[in-house]
């Protein structure tokens, strides 16, 4: 392992500030679980020795707004950690403003601005009187001039930059500053979990999430001018039907969220990312091998391209409507892969942007097949859109997989939101190889806590309610469970109403769609939106 930091304490010219005591704040378990979710190894080896500043917040900024710095003790401790665990560079955090002077600045291959925030490049009365000020004079504005133009000089010339969390929302009275990060912060919609486009999946900085749309909780920017994709290589974005769109303060039209991007400055690397402010993400590996693979990149370590690309993906199905703006729901298909959910490949794909299940005379199901979605439901509301050909199928809610040695008949049992190409199983609900039927399209339905099934009212005429339907066409289908109650809702038509107080019914359980055994068929689902309720 190499030393960390003595080098810096010989080298830096002038250099008269403290060191900043970034672990101080951290308890001893948070610190083993950086340092226990940092990569083990970089990405690529470096190909020379590494020095990086990790740049902080001055204390005279933090003690006037305490409470926009908590995250960087965290965040100086990650940084640490990953390039001594690695190997990839070694580190000086600091505070003090001559660090920015050329003779101090040239010694690194790249800066952090650690969540750094406030006009931190303005020098105030006690900084000046330092000894490392004195040759530029004692005012105040030919001192800050001075400073702004190492900077830009020295990403201009090389050096690389590295932008966290608040880092881009600093020196706002700077408009250069804005210009080489890319983009001027507007606020935080979401302090939530959302939904993450990897907008490049080969690109060698988004390595860390494996090339895949993921979720991530964390406080997320909205960005402004002078934010332009034509100026900027955007690399993870917000998905907008993924993510909570009913949050207040949106003031983007255009559903463009970036999260992550790179951009050149003269011979210099410049990344900026809106995550850094919850404490739980300074030991994500994902996030912790991410910051490395920028510091890499910015060191000049990590080939990776910068030219702008203005075009963006394509989440969306031809012809269907635009995703929902409704508050709590998320996506649960992103409309290219069978990303979180479970499925035998023989059956299940992704054709043409929809989920596909289809049965042939050469390819027979033995038993009924289902791709189940990665987490489990209990109180929800359901959005898809489906179409289905020939056979039936049906969507299973809180349902129990098979127990092994068990012989039921279905791989998953537990209630279904039914439909089928004859229309006799469209808009029911049932509980095959348990309950079986529970509530017929039509019908409003009481089983007590006795278990007996008792039919209460109607929701119309079945034979009615079906003309609802559009065979071989997409369909709407909204399925509601909360407690006891359920209801089915086909192309806005009711098609049945329960009332499950049975003990025996399942409360929780898999979420899946489901291909039956038969004749062949062909079922699609687009559009999947599921609200925890």
């Amino acid at each position: 392992m190499r030393p960390q930091l003595p080098w810096a304490l010989s080298l830096i010219v002038g250099l008269t500030c403290r060191f900043v005591a970034a672990g101080e704040a951290i308890p001893e378990h948070q610190r083993k679980q950086i340092w226990d979710a940092a990569p083990a190894r970089p990405q690529v080896a470096p190909k020379q020795p590494r020095r990086v500043l990790i740049w902080n917040t001055p204390a005279h900024l933090m003690e006037k707004d305490p409470h926009k710095g908590y995250c960087i003790p965290y965040g100086a401790v990650a940084l640490e950690a990953i390039g001594r665990k690695t190997g990839a560079f070694d580190s000086l955090i600091s505070d003090d403003l001559s660090v920015f002077l050329p003779v101090n600045l040239q010694r690194f291959d790249a800066v952090v601005l650690n969540n750094a925030s406030g006009a931190w490049i303005t020098p105030t009365p006690a900084q000046l009187a330092a000894d490392s000020f004195r040759a530029l004079g004692a005012d105040s504005e030919a001192v800050e001039l001075a400073l702004r133009r190492s900077f830009l000089d020295y990403v201009a010339n090389g050096g690389g930059v590295v932008a966290l969390h608040f880092a881009i929302a600093a020196n706002a009275h700077w408009p250069e500053f804005q210009q080489l990060i890319g983009a001027r912060f507007t606020g935080h919609p979401w302090n939530e979990e959302i939904g993450v486009t990897v907008e490049e999946p080969s690109h060698p900085q988004v390595a860390a999430f494996g090339g895949k749309d993921f979720r991530i909780a964390d406080e997320i920017y909205e960005y402004g001018p002078p934010y332009d994709r034509a100026d900027l290589r955007v690399l993870l974005s917000l998905d907008p039907a993924r993510s909570n769109m009913g949050v207040k303060w949106i003031n983007r039209t255009d559903n463009d969220f970036a999260l992550a991007w790179v951009k050149s400055h003269g011979s210099g690397r410049i990344f900026n990312t809106s995550f850094g402010h919850r404490t739980e993400l300074f030991w994500d590996p994902r996030v912790l091998a991410f910051y490395l693979d920028a510091v890499q990149f910015a060191t000049g370590d990590l080939d990776a391209p910068t030219t702008p690309r203005t075009d963006r993906p394509v989440r969306s199905v031809p012809g269907s409507e635009p995703a929902p703006r409704l508050p709590g729901f998320v996506s649960l298909f992103n409309g290219h892969d069978l990303s979180g959910w479970e499925g035998d490949p023989r059956f299940w794909r992704v054709e043409d942007g929809v989920i596909t299940g289809q049965t042939t005379d050469s390819q027979r199901a033995t038993e009924n097949s289902f791709l189940v979605w990665k987490d489990e439901v209990e109180d929800f509301e359901l959005r898809l859109k489906f179409r289905l050909t020939g056979g039936n199928s049906g969507i299973y809610y809180r349902a129990r997989r098979r127990v092994p040695g068990q012989k039921e008949a279905e791989p998953l049992v537990g209630m279904q939101a039914d439909f089928s190409a004859d229309g006799r199983w469209t808009g029911v609900i049932m509980e095959y190889t348990l309950r079986e039927v529970l509530a017929e399209r039509g019908q409003q339905v009481l089983i007590d806590t006795n278990g007996v099934r008792q039919v209460i009212g109607s929701v119309g005429d079945a034979a009615r309610l079906l003309e609802a339907a559009k065979p071989g066409e997409w369909n709407d289908y909204i399925v509601v469970a909360k407690g006891s109650q359920v209801k089915l809702t086909l192309n806005g038509v009711p098609m049945c109403e329960l009332d499950d107080r049975d003990p025996k019914r399942l409360p929780r359980g898999w979420l899946a769609l489901q291909v039956h055994t038969g004749p062949p068929m062909r079922v699609e689902f687009r559009d999947i939106f599921l609200r925890r309720l």
